[in-house]
């Protein structure tokens, strides 16, 4: 399989790339780039007989369909996915060529998966989100999903599994990463309500029954999870995407919220207030209001304290079994090592190796969960996961009555 990977020496796409080589995922491998000097360098450093590099500029769409003609597959990880996600996948479509990505944006999310009809009358076979969350996210719920007769309630969750954990990650500059966070943070996000996609509200506060620990307090963000998994599964009538996450934290986000949503900074200047105060423990520039906020929420975690659920990823579903109502949750025994880059890319390529061994069969354009298997994609990914409890299999599944 002969595959094009757009985007493949960033800090993203390298990680896919490399990845793709471990599983042995393809015949060729062409790593593009609009910087033909830093693809040619990092294709050199690889030294693999299979992979050359390409200068590609991703803007130009006559030459991008030119191109992706000459290959069976392009795996982008170029953002932001609102310029470059529906474009890209138009192209792939328009040049019979097959697409995985890693969007984590809801709205091209959408804007991508209206392109089915035209994807499955090409016979192309479009992946959009396949990452962590979305991507891994989404499988952690197809397995609690699957454990439900009739699933009525979805809540994908990140975030921390300890305020020691939370507080060691806070030290990471996510880069542009954090700007992206931040967007979904203010303004509205979608979620899944009484059916239908509505208008929700980051930050709002929702509450989580897992089993085995208890009711636990998570935060709304936008995410593609909660608009995607309905599709698949059309007994949900409610999806939440949200974060667990400590009340200092949360107060944090709160007053960055406000600075965009209220006070009309940009997201970037935003950014650097929240960079300042969470990794310079600068709070000089803040007002008296968003100190005496930041002063509440460390009062309420020594007070309150916080309840974690055991994994910084994973699904919790409500629903119906045998007639009573249950919860289930489901959750990786264990870590991916690495940060952001590794447990983002890891699973695209895991992707592409699925698909190249035609375990994905139908064509359209798909959210993760409605052509992976999850059983078969937690067995390929279960090498790449330092587990936490060797007596568990790679998801851990919980369940409970709910009262």
């Amino acid at each position: 399989m002969k595959v094009l990977a757009l985007g493949g020496c960033g800090l993203m796409g390298r990680h896919f790339v490399e990845t793709a080589i471990l599983l042995n995922a393809f015949t060729r491998l062409t790593v593009a780039d609009r910087n033909a000097v830093a693809a040619h360098q990092y294709v050199a450093g690889l030294a693999h007989p299979a992979i050359d590099a390409l200068a590609v500029d991703a803007r130009d769409r006559a030459a991008l369909t030119d191109i992706l003609r000459c290959y069976d597959v392009v795996v982008s990880t170029i953002g932001p996915y609102y310029l470059f996600g529906t474009m890209v996948l138009e192209c792939a479509i328009d040049a019979g060529c097959h697409y995985i990505d890693i969007c984590d944006d809801p709205e091209p999310t959408l804007a991508m998966l209206d392109l089915h009809p035209k994807a499955r009358a090409a016979g192309v076979t479009a992946i959009v989100g396949m990452g962590a969350s979305p991507g891994v996210a989404n499988l952690l719920a197809s397995s609690a999903i699957r454990n439900m007769e009739a699933p009525h309630r979805v809540v994908t969750t990140w975030g921390s599994v300890s305020r020691a954990q939370e507080e060691a990650n806070a030290d990471t500059d996510l880069g542009a990463a954090l700007e992206h966070w931040i967007e979904q943070l203010t303004g509205s996000i979608p979620v899944f309500m009484a059916g239908r996609i509505a208008t929700g509200t980051p930050l709002a506060e929702v509450v989580l029954h897992v089993p085995g620990v208890g009711a636990v307090k998570a935060h709304t963000v936008g995410h593609p999870e909660p608009v995607t998994l309905p599709g698949t599964f059309p007994s949900i009538r409610e999806g939440v995407n949200a974060m667990v996450l400590s009340h200092g934290l949360v107060g944090v986000l709160k007053i960055v919220q406000a600075r965009v949503d209220k006070h009309g900074q940009t997201v970037e200047q935003a950014a650097k207030v929240l960079r300042g105060i969470v990794l310079k423990k600068d709070i000089s520039g803040l007002s008296f209001g968003e100190s005496m906020l930041l002063l509440k929420s460390s009062l309420k975690e020594s007070i309150f304290g916080r309840r974690y659920i055991p994994a910084e990823m994973s699904a919790i579903v409500e629903g119906k079994r045998q007639g009573q109502r249950h919860v289930c949750s489901a959750w990786l025994n264990g870590e991916i090592p690495g940060g952001m880059g590794p447990n983002t890319c890891i699973p695209t390529a895991i992707a592409l190796r699925m698909l190249a061994e035609q375990r994905i069969e139908k064509t359209g354009v798909y959210a993760p969960e409605a052509v992976i298997h999850a059983e078969a994609f937690f067995s390929l990914l279960q090498p790449f996961v330092r587990i936490r409890d060797a007596s568990q299999p790679i998801v851990v599944l919980r369940e409970a009555l709910l009262k």
